[in-house]
């Protein structure tokens, strides 16, 4: 009599396997259908202050597509999460944003495969925001002024930097990187970063100063650099000084590792005097500035953090 081989079990036991991680696979995907759903209960109950991030954050573009138009470019580029008075997301898997406050939301709906989630924020009064008032600033490259430019974007795409702005502060045309102006950068999670573009020089100092800007109690700044000129891990730190009439108040020292970075300066101090306004200059420095890509954001707020 033939012996049967014991190996068919086992080609039976792989058969099983695969059939039933296919269904567990397919029955873990979430349809657009249930996005359109879940969004819809979303946008009616949305208000302006409101912040919708996804989670996990891979399922952004899924949520752009759906809610996109109640999403502005600050919002998708934003520092934080001071200025929002609700955060929503839809959640999948489990998953919870990294920007939820440690308790629990207060608003927890179930639509099919997404649990629709909202947390009450404790919004900040932001007096003053920097990336509003780039064109009125006075941007010098040393003690050489540079020129308001008006033109088209340049650049943008994988592997091609942040977009150039089209309109921008121009401080060296032999050097076409020294500019000052707003765009989006990904920052070292490759996370988009709405900011103020000003790339380091040597020697001279890149500086921007904003003129009869509300201080309120702090201002705080945070920057970044370009992830592809960050993640090697090989060059040297970049800083950002802040001055308040011209007297340092703060300043941010960058380097290679710290991604995404944010400090808070007081602006109670005695170089402002009694004044609710001040002139504030924001000054880039590196021994090295190649591919020191400098983008930063900055508020001035009332009240404590």
């Amino acid at each position: 009599m033939l012996r049967r081989s014991p190996y068919w079990l086992a080609l039976l036991a792989v058969a099983i396997v695969e059939i039933v991680g296919h269904y567990v696979v397919q029955s873990r995907v979430v349809t657009d259908a249930d996005w359109a759903r879940a969004s819809a209960r979303v946008r009616t109950a949305w208000e302006p202050g409101d912040l919708i991030v996804p989670a996990p954050e891979w399922s952004d573009p899924l949520v752009r597509r759906e809610l996109g138009d109640l999403l502005s470019l600050s919002d998708a580029g934003r520092s934080d999460v001071s200025r929002y008075r609700r955060l929503w997301t839809m959640s999948i898997r489990g998953h919870r944003p990294r920007e939820a406050p440690d308790g629990p939301p207060e608003h927890v709906e179930v639509v099919g495969p997404i649990t629709i989630l909202r947390w009450a924020l404790h919004p900040e009064r932001v007096r003053y925001d920097f990336l509003e008032h780039v064109e009125s600033a006075e941007v010098a490259l040393g003690d050489r002024a540079c020129r308001w430019d008006r033109g088209r974007p340049r650049g943008g795409g994988l592997g091609a930097g942040p977009i150039e702005a089209g309109e921008r502060h121009l401080c060296d045309p032999r050097r076409p990187w020294l500019w000052v102006g707003t765009t989006v950068m990904e920052d070292l999670e490759l996370r988009p970063r709405h900011c103020i573009w000003q790339h380091a020089a040597a020697p001279e100092a890149v500086s921007a100063t904003f003129r009869d800007v509300p201080l309120g109690d702090r201002l705080v700044l945070a920057a970044g650099l370009y992830y592809e000129h960050e993640r090697t891990l090989e060059r040297g730190p970049v800083e950002v000084g802040v001055f308040l009439e011209g007297v340092e108040i703060g300043r941010l020292v960058h380097r290679d590792g710290d991604g995404w970075k944010e400090l808070s300066f007081s602006t109670r101090v005695p170089a402002r005097g009694a004044r609710e306004v001040g002139t504030v200059r924001v000054e880039v420095t590196a021994p090295d500035p190649h591919l020191r890509s400098l983008c930063w954001a900055a508020t001035t707020r009332e009240g404590a953090p």
